[in-house]
């Protein structure tokens, strides 16, 4: 059996630390998020054509989607599509597209849009409905899906992509993707104004 000294001992700790400490030294500082309205836009409007594009990629050597199709035709291309998007997007966690800032951002302008807004007009009993499941890539269940009214809808940020909308689950606040029929993300509580 080798006896190591206890200068070698020493001396391997000490260049360990040196070095962990020269490692941490030169680490970046961590980045502060973005709090300006347009750069939060950017990001925001940067992740939700990123998805887009990447639907759009997978929808390529699929016929466009045409509702006068026979049901059962587009049920199968929907999806072949969500499984592409699923195997695709396999790392994908709430929060992806609704990061902080943008969360943050959002939260503001829904508790604009209900500040000035009688919020009996604004939302129905959906935000005290039942839990549901919101599992990126999967489907939500049509009964527990509302469309967001236009009186908060007109505070939101605009959706560019065709096929993409905002949906309200509850109390929750959703990117929807009419093409594929699955959950992109999720803001969850985005229309609790009690909390």
């Amino acid at each position: 059996m080798r006896r190591h000294s206890t200068a070698g001992i020493v001396l391997a700790l000490g260049c360990a630390w040196l070095l962990g400490a020269a490692g941490a030294a030169a680490a970046p500082p961590p980045q502060r998020a973005p709090t300006d309205r347009a750069t939060v836009l950017q990001i925001f409007n940067g992740a939700v054509q990123r998805y887009a594009s990447l639907r759009t990629r997978l929808e390529e050597p699929l016929p466009p989607l045409d509702p006068r199709r026979d049901p059962w035709a587009l049920r199968v291309q929907r999806y072949y599509l969500a499984s592409a998007i699923r195997n695709a997007r396999h790392r994908a966690v709430q929060g992806d597209i609704f990061l902080t800032a943008v969360a943050t951002m959002l939260r503001q302008d829904i508790g604009n849009a209900i500040s000035g807004n009688d919020i009996e007009g604004l939302v129905d009993d959906s935000v005290d409905a039942p839990l549901v499941d919101l599992t990126l890539n999967e489907p939500v269940p049509e009964w527990a899906m509302r469309p967001v009214p236009d009186a908060l809808l007109r505070f939101l940020p605009l959706l560019r992509p065709e096929g993409i909308e905002y949906r309200l689950v509850g109390g929750s606040l959703i990117l929807w993707d009419t093409h594929a029929e699955i959950l992109i993300d999720a803001l969850p509580g985005a229309l609790r104004w009690d909390d």
